[in-house]
């Protein structure tokens, strides 16, 4: 078997950045839900109308039971682990039209979603908005205002998404308005610059702000300070790579900035509990 050096990333194929996909009577055999351990480079919103499926996402197992709804945020590593007579909508988002209102709900509810339960009445109007963006999204390309209208619906089907979340307590929780905004920056960094930034104070640098000014807006925030994302950013990658590639410690502490593999394997030691290679071992059994 040919070893494996990245883990696939599915792109955004469609330049309206909006696809949407119903599977119903998913079957745990024959559907293409059931894919290979991946991550997107956008978000996906997922709901399900009925049935039980299961997902795992960054190692941790979500399961929907009945109406549900959750999302997968970028970079994340998920896969299909099984289903059984489920009906689902998926609604893939390029990040750029995920709004700031709903990205402050979702990105505080933590980094893998929960499914919540679905009321019938919002199970309906999820039904509705899932299929008229679906329909929108399938017309001709020269139909008039076919992109606002997409638009206007994906944003009608994102506030119920987040006003679901919302009223399960997810969201900033009461915080300022420039602490929201301030987090909302440095998760954004923090994605794209873990294997460059290691440190608290480069972050605030990049930001233009005091190290105690960010420490104290993540933390009013999330509850956790700059240097716990930091660290778990950069974990769990190391996670991933060592359980969905055959890369040595050496190659993973490279891809990941770290100069001194030995160094990389204390911390990975240190924050895991065990070293890389029985990380390795351990998930593979």
């Amino acid at each position: 078997m040919a070893k494996k050096n990245t883990i696939p990333v599915h792109a955004m194929s469609s330049p309206l950045g909006v696809q949407v996909k119903r599977m119903g009577g998913i079957d745990l055999k024959k559907d293409s839900f059931l894919l290979d351990a991946h991550r997107d480079d956008h978000w996906i919103f997922i709901f399900q109308v009925s049935g039980n499926s299961r997902m795992m996402v960054d190692f941790r197992e979500v399961e929907a039971n009945g109406s549900g709804a959750y999302f997968i945020l970028p970079g994340q590593v998920h896969y299909g682990i099984g289903a059984l007579d489920a009906e689902l909508w998926f609604a893939a988002v390029d990040a750029s039209l995920v709004g700031d209102v709903y990205r402050a709900v979702f990105e505080g509810h933590g980094t893998i979603s929960s499914p919540l339960s679905v009321p019938p009445d919002a199970s309906a109007m999820l039904q509705q908005c899932f299929g008229m963006l679906k329909e929108s999204l399938e017309q001709d390309n020269d139909t008039s205002f076919r992109y606002q209208v997409s638009r206007s619906l994906l944003d009608a089907l994102l506030g119920i998404f987040a006003g679901a979340f919302a009223a399960k307590g997810a969201g900033n929780n009461g915080s300022s308005q420039r602490a929201a905004i301030i987090t909302r920056q440095f998760r954004s960094l923090l994605a794209h610059s873990y294997r460059e930034l290691k440190r608290p104070s480069a972050y605030a640098s990049a930001l233009n702000i005091s190290a105690s000014y960010l420490n104290e807006a993540v933390k009013e925030v999330t509850g956790f300070p700059v240097s716990y994302w930091i660290q778990e950013e950069i974990m769990m990658e190391a996670k991933r790579l060592l359980f969905y590639t055959d890369n040595t410690v050496k190659q993973i502490a490279d891809d990941l900035g770290f100069e001194d593999h030995t160094y990389f394997n204390r911390v990975f030691t240190k924050s895991a509990g065990i070293s890389p290679l029985a990380f390795r071992k351990d998930c593979r059994k």
